[in-house]
């Protein structure tokens, strides 16, 4: 018996062992018993008391800066739902917020981990609270306890980009006071919001006495062996350093670049692959003898960046360097022409 038919056989063998295991399943009746009536009688819980300084009134999970804010709520939805979200799977920009309830509550900053932490610790020493501990590798910094015998624990995680990051504030004992640490939670969110505010403002004063740039010509080009490149008329010191800035604010992870090889190395999970691998099924799955040779690689590609002088071409290559011309590498270039157009 061949490679082959010994595993389709082993296949079809695993299949009828799990079909048959659920006929031998007792009933759900029999494992988990009916207590609709005793759920019935059971009594209902009074509701809990806000204390007046988390009254309903007060609670605005706008962080200091944003209240100014004329974004209405179809504008946020049209933002959220925007076109180049759902199509090449990245999140629209946004502002910090306070999100999550109970253990899940936490402040989101658009600002990575490194920045995050230092601005953390300057928010400490403003209170003059002294830092008993702390550890960036891990994300987590406890303070020494405060007059009321209280010590705060910080905890950062990375967000769903690299420019985002999560900080969630408890206590260092087991049991902690949910309403001092909500209290903290949005002391801090008011010095770090404010620290965001400041740096808008700066970045807005900067691009209004920066010339704007025209608009430059990106075309995309069809090329000999079904394969797509992106023209740009403009240097390649200007594509190379505006392709960077591409990436960097679309939250890819960009693993290496070589400016002298004009090439950008970053990971790019397709949506589409995604979807069409999760429709695979169950069946899939249970290829687990399957050759690491016959699994789907990591999705990674080569940006290069080809000038000849006076315009810059780019195209798309695999791990080896190689051109590709997979329906992922055109919707990569088609991502390059819409934000290189702008």
């Amino acid at each position: 018996m061949n490679s082959k038919r010994f595993k389709y056989t082993l296949l079809a063998t695993l299949l009828t062992t799990i079909i048959s295991g659920c006929s031998a399943l007792p009933a759900l009746d029999e494992v988990v018993p009916d207590n609709t009536k005793k759920y019935r009688k059971a009594d209902t819980m009074p509701p809990l008391d806000v204390p007046p300084d988390l009254s309903t009134a007060r609670i605005k999970d706008e962080i200091i800066g944003n209240q100014n804010s004329t974004t209405t709520y179809s504008e946020y939805e049209e933002a959220a739902n925007n076109p180049l979200a759902s199509k090449y799977n990245i999140t629209p920009d946004t502002k910090p917020a306070l999100v999550g309830e109970g253990r899940d509550r936490h402040l989101m900053m658009p600002a990575d981990r490194e920045v995050t932490w230092q601005r953390i610790q300057e928010f400490w020493q403003q209170k003059n609270v002294e830092i008993r501990r702390q550890d960036e590798r891990i994300g987590l910094m406890d303070t020494a306890v405060d007059p009321d015998g209280y010590a705060y624990r910080i905890r950062i995680e990375s967000g769903e980009t690299s420019k985002r990051t999560n900080i969630y504030v408890g206590s260092t004992a087991h049991e902690g006071n949910a309403q001092k640490d909500e209290a903290m939670l949005r002391q801090l969110a008011e010095f770090l919001g404010l620290i965001y505010q400041q740096e808008q403002k700066k970045i807005a004063i900067q691009q209004q006495n920066t010339p704007q740039a025209s608009a430059v010509n990106a075309v995309l080009l069809d090329e000999a062996g079904g394969h797509q490149a992106l023209l740009v008329e403009q240097d390649f010191t200007d594509v190379w350093s505006r392709v960077g800035r591409i990436l960097d604010s679309k939250g890819f992870v960009v693993e290496d670049r070589d400016r002298s090889l004009g090439t950008y190395f970053v990971r790019y999970i397709d949506p589409f692959k995604a979807v069409e691998e999760d429709d695979e099924g169950i069946l899939s799955a249970l290829l687990f003898w399957q050759d690491d040779e016959d699994k789907a690689p990591e999705e990674f590609y080569y940006i290069k960046l080809i000038s000849d002088a006076v315009n810059t071409k780019i195209v798309i290559l695999d791990t080896e360097k190689t051109r590709i011309s997979t329906d992922t590498a055109k919707r990569l270039l088609s991502l390059m022409q819409e934000q290189l157009a702008k």
